[in-house]
């Protein structure tokens, strides 16, 4: 087998582990970026490529695709060239990634499958969001599109003229924001679903500042982020939500965020891409080799047209 892996950034730890494990299977893998992937002319059109080379030479394409508000079209464009290939298998195809990403399409997938999701609007102005405020009372804000807790605020009950102000800025810069109820809780659960089975699933436990998994653009100087990562065995019920979660996303593989609440288990998000990259070097192998015996199956079962 011919494995190509899409990363997400240059070295990045998931994919770098990935095909240490699909070498050590015997399989050759390589590992590109989406400013490698290109187009080059065919004796009558077009002929997509990785790092120059004729891309249907692979036999799959694992996307662990960046695609975020900045460079959205020219991401969306290179995975549309990969996700059309006769015979390459492609985990997973745009359509896929990109319904995910967005976080008003994949809260309203999740929705009409029957998963439990926040109340969610969307607020074009603050009095939106003081609408909100008066329905929820504290509430969170978040761009639809984007990842590591980067403009995702909570906010109190009763906005200040401060408040108002992070929102005016917020929608200045994203046009559209996504609001929620803020479910107060102690860390929320991920539980990492690869190929239909539960991997390695862990807890980010927060403390008083940290009320997010992770910080956004960063911190002030000399504060700390209190958050510890544990890898868990999650109940039943939180696993199951998990597999379903990702199903009806069409995901082949995926980590989906749940938080506890008095109503019970709530999917916040389903990340196309996660990553597993901060955990110990023991509990990265069991996700990789997964990932790998992942692709092996979906390549053996897939009707010959699409491989």
């Amino acid at each position: 087998m011919r494995l190509g892996i899409l990363a997400w950034e240059p070295d990045e730890a998931e994919s770098v582990g990935i095909a240490a494990v699909a070498r050590e299977r015997g399989h050759e893998a390589v590992v590109f970026e989406l400013s490698d992937i290109g187009c080059a002319s065919a004796p009558m059109g077009t002929l997509p490529t990785i790092r120059g080379e004729d891309a249907s030479e692979f036999d799959v394409i694992l996307s662990r695709a960046h695609v975020g508000r900045e460079g959205w079209r020219n991401a969306v464009e290179r995975l549309r060239l990969l996700s059309d290939l006769p015979g390459v298998l492609m985990l997973d195809p745009v359509d896929v990634h990109v319904r995910t990403v967005s976080k008003f399409a994949m809260l309203h997938r999740l929705t009409q499958a029957g998963i439990p999701v926040p109340p969610t609007r969307s607020c074009r102005g603050v009095p939106d969001v003081e609408a909100a405020c008066r329905t929820w009372g504290r509430v969170v804000v978040k761009p639809s599109v984007g990842f590591r807790g980067i403009d995702v605020e909570r906010l109190p009950a009763r906005l200040t003229d401060a408040h108002r102000a992070q929102v005016a800025g917020l929608l200045a810069t994203y046009g559209e924001l996504i609001c929620q109820p803020y479910y107060p809780h102690e860390g929320d659960h991920r539980v990492l679903v690869i190929g239909g089975e539960p991997s390695i699933c862990t807890r980010f436990h927060t403390g008083p500042q940290a009320w997010k998994p992770f910080p956004g653009d960063g911190l002030p100087p000399d504060a700390e982020w209190d958050v510890r990562i544990e890898v868990t065995e999650p109940p039943p019920a939180m696993v199951d939500v998990g597999i379903r979660a990702t199903a009806a996303m069409g995901l082949s593989y995926a980590g989906v965020d749940i938080v506890e609440t008095d109503a019970g288990l709530v999917v916040m998000e389903v990340n196309v891409v996660p990553g597993w990259g901060a955990l110990a070097p023991e509990y990265q192998d069991v996700p990789n080799r997964a990932v790998v015996d992942l692709v092996e199956r979906s390549l053996a079962g897939a009707p010959a047209g699409s491989r």
